[in-house]
């Protein structure tokens, strides 16, 4: 055999070892990295055992996880998934700049001021420009309660006190201070805070009640919902929804937890997703100008889910938001805070 010949055969081997050694875990696996991969998963928000069984219930959120980021949905962890969870979860380096404060850094990374104190062991709130500091990817997380909390970003209104946002969004005035890094209980209109908030029990029937959704965004309502005349065809007709003006490419924020059935143009609306939330309850966002979840997609209440825009018959950048109750629409300032 010429030189040549055993040079390929050396080639051969090189890449079937290198196929063999390739990650894959599906249903049946056990061991500590089936446990590492549902860590991942469990880290970066989905309700998941970490057993080190890969079970049916493994596979459903793998395949759950895959159709959410453009992947091929067999359930099978190769190596184009592990590596996608792998960069979720890593920890991201942030550079202190200037008139940076503990505050602000937590809530531009949607996480608590104490989790990015505990993360970088710092004993107080004492930053330097310049000081690298780690970002756990993973935000809130669960509390030692065994709870799990996302983060509700609240605009200060007039009114509003710790104590009256601590009973609106169940949660202690404790946990308030801790999340924004607050020395007293004063806060003034137009203050951005995080509410550390307690994620719904998936199989808790959604209740339409005052205060069971947040607003989707922040800005001036420019229609209301009822009667109206067109602006565009200039004929009265019921809007179903509120219109609030923002600028194009603000974050759209899911009312509520649940899950996107629906995300692409509509007619009229545009560029939309509707999130059914159970119970006969959905949502809709419309006029977005790019859609930033899929259909089946399963989102957290808060979580971006696209950036708004003026497609579809619109005048100006703006989203249409409407709650729907049983296919019916309800007016959404009944139930928002």
């Amino acid at each position: 055999m010429g030189k040549k010949g055993l040079i390929l055969i050396f080639i051969f081997f090189i890449i079937l070892n290198i196929h063999i050694g390739a990650a894959r875990y599906e249903l049946g696996d056990r061991g500590q990295e089936v446990k590492q991969i549902q860590q991942y998963l469990y880290d970066i928000g989905y309700d998941v055992e970490i057993d080190g069984i890969f079970g049916h219930r493994t596979s459903e959120i793998v395949k759950n996880f895959q159709h959410n980021h453009g992947l091929k949905v067999d359930g099978i962890v190769g190596e184009e998934t592990l590596a996608i969870l792998e960069e979720m979860v890593k920890d991201i380096t942030y550079i202190v700049q200037p008139g940076d404060t503990l505050s602000e850094i937590a809530v531009k990374h949607n996480i608590t001021v104490k989790a990015l104190k505990d993360f970088n062991q710092l004993k107080n709130d004492l930053i330097r420009i310049g000081q690298e500091l780690k970002i756990p990817r993973t935000g809130i997380g669960g509390g030692e309660d065994g709870n799990v909390y996302t983060n509700i970003f609240h605009e200060v209104r007039p009114g509003d006190s710790l104590y009256l946002l601590a009973r609106k969004y169940g949660v202690e005035i404790e946990t308030i201070r801790l999340a924004n890094n607050l020395r007293s209980d004063i806060i003034y209109v137009g203050q951005n805070l995080v509410i550390p908030h307690l994620k719904r029990d998936i199989n808790q029937p959604f209740e339409l009640k005052k205060g069971a959704f947040i607003w989707p965004v922040l800005g001036r309502i420019s229609s209301g919902y009822g009667y109206r005349i067109h602006p565009i065809r200039g004929e009265r007709h019921f809007h179903g929804g509120i219109d609030i003006a923002v600028p194009l490419g603000t974050p759209i924020r899911a009312a509520a937890a649940g899950t996107v059935v629906q995300s692409g143009y509509i007619n009229g609306f545009g560029k939309t997703i509707v999130i059914d939330h159970g119970n006969g309850i959905q949502t809709l966002y419309a006029h977005n100008s790019r859609l930033l979840v899929r259909a089946g997609a399963q989102v957290n209440l808060g979580q971006v889910i696209a950036l708004a825009g003026s497609t579809g018959t619109s005048t100006g950048s703006h989203l249409d938001f409407r709650i729907y109750k049983d296919s019916n629409t309800v007016n959404p300032l009944n139930y928002l805070p």
